[in-house]
Formats: C-alpha cells, structure tokens, sequence
C-alpha cells in the first residue's frame, strides 16, 4: 500500500511458499534487483518501507537472517545503473566482491557499484538503510560515474560529521518528516563526502549541524572543535552559519534547548532532575540552562515539564 508517498512491503502479506520470490520482486521494482536465499531452516521474514525521489531512491530494510547477491547474469537482465550506500543500523553483514571481502556493522556504510557482481550475507538478520544514486546522479553532485572498489566508511558520531548528516537525512526522508524536495537536496549536498569528494557549502553545513547534535552535552562545545571535526577553517565555519541567519554559538545554544525541550516533554524522563537535564544538554549550570530555555520558549523549563505534550 501506499502512506503520504511511501512504499510499504512486508512478507507477511504474502503467502509463505511466496515470501522470498516476492521479496525479490519487490527489491527488483523498488531498489536494486537481488537474489535471496534463508539463513538456515527458519521462515525468512521482510519489511522495507521505500521512497522514490525525483533523482533517489531511499528505503528502510529489515530481515530475519538470509543472503543477497549481485551475479553477471542478474546484472545483465537487472541493470541498477548507478551507486548504492548502505547504512547499516541493526545486525552485522559480510560483504564479499571480486577483490575481497568486509565486515560491515551498525554506525558503518557500505558504498558500492551496484553493476559489479556481489554478495551480502546476514547471519543475525539486520535493519539499514538504503541510498540508491544513479549514475547521472553521480555525475552532477560528485563529478564521478562509479566507483572502481567498494567502500566501507565510519557514519556514526561526532568522528563522521559528514556520514552521520547523511543517515539522519536519509532516515528522515523515510520518516516523512520534511518536504522530501529539501531532503533530496541535502542528500545531494553530502554525497560527494562518502564517495570520497568535496562537499558542497551546505554539506558542510548539515555536517556542522549533525557534530553539534553528536556533542550537545559537552560545555566546551566551541567552533574550533566544530570546524576541525568538518574539514573546514572556522572562519568559513562562521560565514556558512552567517548565511544562514545565526551565529555558530547561537546555532550551538538553539540546538541545547530543542533537545532539552524535547526531553523534557518526554514522560519516561519526568523523574530526571532539571540539574541533570542541564548537564546532560551542555549547560554549565541549572540556572543558565533556565534563563536560556525562557528567552528561546517563553517559558520555564520546570512548566514546560506540566504541559502535556500535543
């Protein structure tokens, strides 16, 4: 069926004997033609939740344990015609090609030519995500056509600003969470960091954004450290916020309080201390974190915890 856009698919609607064909079928009309074979004697079990873009094609995946693979013959009948990055999430896969083979596991990406024949296999099942580009796609945000090896590449945490912006945007196209336009558009900005070039100005910026989402606990937060974790001098740090209508300690403070609001209005924190939400959110003290939340929200931290969430 189909939600605001979205493409759902799960084998449980399909009739057992039916389950891994439809999985292939499915795989084939939304995201790269594949293989499936089970892990052991269990029945497999699937879910993908799909996106089409204009010039992408995203999907959430889970699976019980099985094996995938790429051969000649399904390149040839099955062309993907372009690159596609997975996001591991949940679940440790072996990735095996014409030149070797790779572990790859949750807070790593997996990049890879999807016209050159493979195997993945998942002994413990996993979740990823998918980012599919074509190869015209790839041309114009990176200045490249393919890849010549496959990459295995860091996308969790304040390591991998670059990475990390891409999962979170990836994963909230999936949620539908944003004009999909705009979420297209930032997932061209960052391609060409985990295809090995030079993201464009607004990639360095989501890139920005996500190291600071990665270490809002930390007081000693500053755009040196912001700077030196993106690749980029700080003051073009400075004039990459400037452009976009703050300041490198205003974006910082901003993103403090709409994760602290967000806890706050979260019922399975209402026994956390406002100290502690204060620490936990960067804030040298109770009574900083108090005056901040009240200029940004009109309020305090304290009422904002009576209000029941919408």
């Amino acid at each position: 069926m189909r939600v605001h856009g979205l493409t759902r698919f799960h084998t449980g609607d399909v009739p057992e004997g039916r389950r891994l064909a439809a999985w292939e079928e499915h795989n084939e009309r939304s995201l790269v033609g594949l293989r499936a074979d089970p892990i052991g004697h269990g029945r497999f079990e699937g879910a993908e939740v799909n996106l089409t873009l204009p010039r992408l094609q995203l999907a959430r995946v889970t699976g019980s344990p099985h094996v995938v693979g790429r051969d000649a013959a399904r390149i040839a009948t099955s062309p993907a015609d372009g690159v596609v990055v997975y996001f591991a999430l949940a679940g440790h896969g072996r990735f095996e090609h014409r030149d070797g083979s790779a572990d790859v596991g949750p807070g790593q990406a997996l990049v890879c030519d999807a016209d050159q024949p493979f195997r993945r296999a998942f002994a413990d099942g996993l979740t990823e995500l998918v980012l599919k580009a074509p190869r015209d796609v790839l041309r114009e945000s990176a200045g490249r056509r393919g890849l010549a090896h496959p990459l295995v590449l860091g996308c969790d945490g304040a390591g991998s600003p670059h990475g990390n912006a891409l999962v979170r945007t990836v994963a909230a196209a999936l949620r539908g969470s944003a004009e999909w336009d705009t979420l297209e558009a930032a997932v061209l900005d960052l391609l060409p960091a985990v295809l090995g070039g030079r993201p464009s100005d607004a990639g360095h910026l989501a890139a920005a954004h996500a190291f600071i989402a990665a270490q809002l606990a930390d007081p000693a937060l500053s755009a040196g450290r912001i700077a030196g974790a993106v690749g980029i001098s700080e003051r073009q740090l400075s004039r990459l916020f400037a452009r976009s209508g703050e300041s490198v300690p205003q974006a910082v403070l901003a993103a403090r309080l709409d994760a602290a609001r967000g806890f706050l209005r979260d019922p399975a924190h209402v026994r956390t201390s406002l100290a502690e939400i204060a620490r936990r959110h960067g804030f040298r003290s109770p009574a900083h974190f108090s005056r901040s939340y009240r200029a940004r929200f009109g309020t305090t931290p304290s009422a904002e915890r009576r209000v029941p969430s919408a």
